[in-house]
């Protein structure tokens, strides 16, 4: 796809501008060798390839996002959608693309009745109302699907050597049938910032000098917004600002493969364009979404002329796209025009292009060699996580002024970072800081605390490296820790459940230290984290109470927290976590040692959804077990919101414990809010008879979980219903 007409004429003059800069700067070439490469590679990308006429292919394209804690590490995928077209191309660059089948498949269809209709019909047709793939050789920009807002200026267009530095990075050969290929990467680097840029390899035929693969970040001033052609000077400057925040958080990377034909023709293979959200504050999450189109079939230079739909009289200005649905009515809406089917048209630089819908029938009807998955094959998977690591990489090393990089900012990665109230502070206030070091991939981390209550002052420095290899974690910290692997007293939720319902459902001890932990995202131990560190551990009395609960008329009293075992201890952890869709499976083994102490505790939690008249619900089981010294900082809690709710948290200790948990929905639909019943056992691992804590109630879910008010009665329990907010929020 090319870039507007009147877009390309501003970066050819932005770069008009920067020439007597340019001509007192180094050459842009590495040396010889690699000036003579890209003069070559420029002359050939100039005429193209004269050679292909005109040819047709099967395009399927398929878009997918997901979601993880860094961008690296494993994801869950969250939905998937696919399309497949017959694609038909003809020189100089006219297009038609006649899409023959769409499918969705999302994970939140848990949340429908299994006869519910979940097509969407607004994804199903986003990829299809107009061009989203490059037809043929990339022209002087680099853009897909409308990203970015602003297109890049190709390493390879007239003048680009006045904005990249090249050097000859790598070469492989690709043994092909018939042929081997000697493929050549040149590095392509911005010398200075620009309007829209890329850095990453272009990758060349030894021979030919034609392009077989680009592979790209895109960087610039004007990546996400750019000013009007005739706009001021404060357009130009809130064009830059809102580009720079938003790349903040966005990062944009493209690859686009080319694979030979008949031993001639370098025709597209695959085009991935990968838009990832990363958000550090309030919530620490990474959000790609992919676009990913492969070709095939292809029938080259047939010589078959182009029928377009759309007749040249119900589209006569070149300047605008247009719809055309003879069958819609007047009105020519939009829902119509899906349900019969319509074509829509544009002009693009030498050439026109043309979509044809089928009716939304036929789109489903579309016979499928397969069934839709969630995730590609194992093989494409690491191909496209092996480019992504590399283009992080590559970016990672670039000056610090070309990527618009914020070096300071507030360090808050969940909102009771900023405030919390718990028994053993009362209410508390954090502040923290990132620092982004000269340094690829790591940023630093200082925070404090101050807790009103108990006027104890907290905090930690945290030096963190998060690379495509891994995560590696050192910390120096004067903290509260919680007692248990699965509680979560330190999140917004457990903070309002305390306030308003006066339920604190942790216990606390305090920890001064210093430890370093390391979690790959690769091989055997993908997702494994591993903790080391030395650590002194001291017991915090219950200093706080509820004013806001005495006021709705509670005690606001909360139970004793508990003392532990003090003394200096080393500490080793060992955490993994495995997801199959929805379930979610979590183990951990730790163990501490003192001068005059040892123990250890493994535990096990696993979260399975299920339906069962059409109705979803969540099947929660956990279970620990301590040995060696008794350590009460190691121990199990049977009661509480996590293992047997309608008790109070902590009702019985142990050096072992399990609970199962059943939660079902009563609604068929409900994302807003949802009515839920629940039942739940457990107990602590003890001598005498077997007689275990036993719990049922019910609630209202809302959005999907994310907040839930419950009525719990303990059914071997003199005590009444207890009530709870509870919030599924990060922690």
């Amino acid at each position: 796809m090319t870039i507007g007409r009147a877009r390309f004429q501003a970066i050819a003059l932005a770069i008009a501008a920067m020439a007597p800069v340019a001509a007192a700067q180094p050459s842009p070439y590495a040396d010889s060798a690699t000036a003579t490469l890209v003069a070559i590679a420029r002359q050939r990308h100039l005429r193209q390839d004269s050679l292909v006429r005109d040819y047709r292919a099967l395009v399927t394209t398929r878009f997918d996002a997901s979601a993880g804690a860094s961008r690296f590490a494993r994801l869950t995928p969250l939905l998937a959608h696919e399309s497949v077209a017959r694609a038909t191309w003809r020189y100089p660059n006219d297009l038609k693309v006649q899409v023959l089948g769409a499918r969705t498949k999302s994970q939140f269809e848990r949340f429908l009745p299994r006869d519910a209709d979940v097509r969407d019909e607004d994804v199903r047709v986003s990829f299809a109302d107009r061009p989203w793939f490059v037809p043929r050789a990339l022209g002087d920009s680099v853009r897909l699907l409308g990203v970015p807002e602003t297109a890049a200026l190709h390493p390879l267009a007239p003048g680009a050597e006045a904005f990249y530095d090249y050097a000859i990075a790598d070469s492989v050969s690709m043994f092909l049938p018939g042929r081997t290929i000697r493929a050549i990467a040149i590095r392509v680097v911005p010398r200075q910032l620009g309007p829209s840029l890329v850095a990453g390899d272009l990758w060349v035929d030894a021979e030919t000098a034609d392009v077989v693969r680009l592979m790209v970040t895109f960087l610039g001033e004007y990546l996400w917004d750019a000013p009007d052609a005739d706009g001021t000077a404060a357009d130009s400057a809130k064009a830059r600002k809102d580009s720079k925040r938003a790349q903040q958080i966005l990062t944009v990377q493209a690859d686009l493969e080319y694979s030979l034909h008949d031993n001639l023709y370098w025709m597209p293979y695959r085009q991935v364009l990968t838009i990832t959200a990363e958000i550090d504050i309030l919530l620490r999450v990474a959000l790609p979404a992919r676009v990913i189109t492969t070709f095939s079939e292809y029938a080259i230079n047939t010589d078959a002329p182009i029928a377009f739909d759309v007749p040249l009289d119900a589209w006569t200005d070149s300047t605008e796209e247009r719809r055309y649905c003879p069958r819609c009515g007047e009105d020519n809406g939009r829902r119509n025009a899906e349900t019969v089917g319509y074509a829509r048209t544009g002009s693009w630089d030498q050439g026109r292009w043309e979509m044809v819908l089928p009716p939304a029938d036929s789109l489903d009807a579309y016979a499928w060699r397969d069934s839709l998955s969630l995730t590609v094959d194992a093989a494409t998977e690491a191909h496209l996580r092996q480019s992504v690591a590399d283009l992080a990489r590559m970016k990672e090393e670039l000056p610090p002024d070309l990527l618009l990089r914020r070096r300071f900012g507030l360090a808050w990665e969940t909102a009771a970072d900023i405030a919390r109230f718990n028994r053993v502070q009362g209410v508390s206030l954090g502040l923290g800081f990132n620092l982004r070091p000269r340094i690829p991939f790591t940023t630093v981390t200082l925070s404090g605390r101050f807790g009103f209550s108990d006027t104890r002052v907290t905090g930690s420095v945290l030096w963190r490296r998060d690379a495509p290899s891994g995560q590696f974690e050192g910390r120096v910290f004067h903290h509260v820790v919680e007692a248990e692997p699965w509680t979560r007293g330190q999140s917004i939720g457990n903070t309002l459940n305390a306030a308003f319902a006066a339920h604190d459902d942790a216990d606390y001890y305090l920890a001064t230290g210093v430890g370093i932990a390391f979690m790959p995202y690769h091989g055997s131990l993908a997702d494994v984290e591993l903790r080391v560190g030395a650590e002194r551990h001291g017991s915090m009395d219950a200093v706080a109470s509820s004013g806001l609960n005495d006021i709705l008329g509670g005690s606001g009293v909360f139970p004793v927290n508990p003392p532990i075992a003090p003394g200096d201890y080393l500490r080793a952890s060992i955490r993994p976590t495995r997801r199959f869709g929805w379930t979610k499976l979590t183990l951990g083994v730790e163990g501490l040692v003192s001068d005059s102490l040892s123990g250890g505790r493994g535990w096990l939690s696993l979260e399975v959804p299920f339906r069962a008249l059409a109705r979803s619900g969540t099947l929660t089981l956990r279970t620990g077990y301590a040995v060696g010294d008794s350590l009460p900082q190691l121990e199990f809690r049977a009661g509480g919101p996590f293992t047997v709710r309608g008790y109070d948290y902590g009702y019985r200790r142990g050096a072992g414990g399990w609970s199962a948990q059943l939660d079902w929905a009563l609604r068929r639909r409900g994302w807003l809010w949802t009515p839920v019943v629940f039942a739940d056992v457990g107990d602590t691992y003890r001598s005498g008879p077997f007689k275990p804590l036993v719990g049922v109630g019910g609630g209202v879910s809302f959005l999907g979980g994310i907040a839930r008010v419950n009525a719990a009665w303990p059914l071997n329990s003199e005590s009444g219903f207890r009530f709870d907010l509870l919030f599924r929020a990060p922690r």
